[in-house]
């Protein structure tokens, strides 16, 4: 069952091996295809994927000129390795918990009609990177969110939904996520722990406006999709984004 994980990235040489890193210690659960797509970066990142990649064959890499973190997913898309059958999606500043293939790829084993597995994420606000998880005593929050990284898709699935919609500087994720609950897909809502996300200062979506902006407008564009052909249901896992606000992190 081989995977690709799409990793896009931009001047992240301080964050990105760890991302990586997290992914590499689970081999042994999944057949993994790393793909790495640096979108233009300027710094040590290039040197650190040349490095990566000739220590563990499973990293592949794309380089692109900038062009922003969507075109970077839609060319991860157009470049999936030839023999897998599923892929996912982990941002350069994030990591992977551990088990995290172990749990939800048997998933689709056990039901072949299922199109996408969909878990937990935990918000982190400081990790602890010799552990590859949330340092003791970081503020965290554990949560049904909205995040690409939650979720593993089957192939046909991606092929189905198509490329990620270049308007969306930002939300193209929310977006995407809203086109799959869209298209009537048979999902497997899990309870495992998916993603680590880390909120730092220079995140995308600490720009709090923007980020709502584009949140909206992905919320616009599903309004006026099922107002266009009516049969259109959402089916969807129970997001738990509320319990966001008694944290602290927005």
């Amino acid at each position: 069952m081989k995977i690709t994980v799409i990793v896009p990235t931009f001047n992240r040489a301080k964050t990105l091996p760890y991302a990586i890193r997290s992914l590499v210690e689970q081999r042994g659960d999944a057949e993994l295809d790393i793909l790495v797509v640096d979108d233009g970066s300027t710094d040590d990142t290039p040197d650190i994927l040349a490095d990566l990649s000739q220590q563990h064959p499973e990293i592949r890499v794309v380089s692109q000129p900038n062009s922003g973190v969507t075109m970077a997913r839609n060319t991860g898309i157009e470049n999936l390795h030839p023999e897998a059958e599923f892929v996912s999606f982990l941002d350069s500043d994030d990591l992977s918990p551990a088990g995290r293939f172990a749990a939800d790829l048997p998933k689709f084993q056990s039901d072949p009609l299922v199109e996408i597995t969909y878990g937990r994420m935990m918000y982190v606000e400081n990790f602890d990177y010799t552990r590859l998880c949330p340092q003791t005593g970081s503020r965290t929050a554990d949560i049904i969110g909205i995040h690409l990284s939650c979720a593993i898709f089957r192939r046909r699935l991606i092929e189905r939904i198509g490329r990620f919609d270049p308007e969306l500087l930002q939300g193209e994720d929310t977006d995407y996520l809203l086109r799959v609950f869209e298209a009537n897909t048979r999902f497997c809502q899990t309870d495992t722990q998916c993603l680590y996300y880390l909120r730092h200062p220079d995140s995308l979506t600490k720009n709090i406006a923007a980020s709502k902006r584009y949140f909206a407008l992905a919320i616009r564009k599903s309004i006026l999709r099922r107002k266009a052909d009516p049969s259109i249901r959402i089916h969807k896992p129970d997001f738990e984004i509320q319990a966001l606000k008694t944290t602290g992190f927005f």
